[in-house]
């Protein structure tokens, strides 16, 4: 009976520590998945990158818009680009970080339209993000 106090401090702390490593580990797995949601979006925004480029090739301008570039045939309505790490296919022309793309006209630059500023990110993907999105929009 003596002993009780100290396993049930012994249970505690190690209850504790448990939880403790637990919300460590939730972590680590969340920075893994955005890791993999930034390659899918580095590759997705060269793809498009390289389609404007086409589109700039073939017409000597860039496209006004997304749906310049649906009616130029580059990409289809039923299947637009969708960036994954919000879900969104919207297209916009001012940051607003609520998920699809950021598409400058005038310089036919496109960015993502999310705002990770609050995301988990490795160190390394923290700075290939700031060629993801607007100069400004990550701290």
């Amino acid at each position: 009976m003596k002993q009780l106090p100290k396993v049930i401090i012994l249970l505690l702390a190690g209850f504790l520590v448990g939880f403790g490593m637990q919300s460590v580990i939730a972590i680590q797995f969340r920075k893994f998945r955005n890791a993999e949601f930034v390659a899918e979006a580095e590759g997705l925004l060269d793809v498009l990158r390289g389609k404007v480029k086409a589109y700039q090739a073939k017409t000597g301008r860039y496209p006004a818009d997304a749906q310049t570039m649906v009616t130029a045939g580059f990409w289809t309505v039923a299947e637009p680009p969708r960036e994954r790490l919000r879900g969104g296919s919207r297209w916009v022309s001012q940051f607003d970080g609520t998920g699809g793309f950021c598409y400058l006209s005038p310089t036919g630059e496109i960015f993502l339209n999310t705002d990770l500023s609050r995301e988990k990110l490795f160190r390394a993907d923290r700075e290939r993000v700031r060629a993801l999105v607007p100069a400004g929009t990550l701290k």
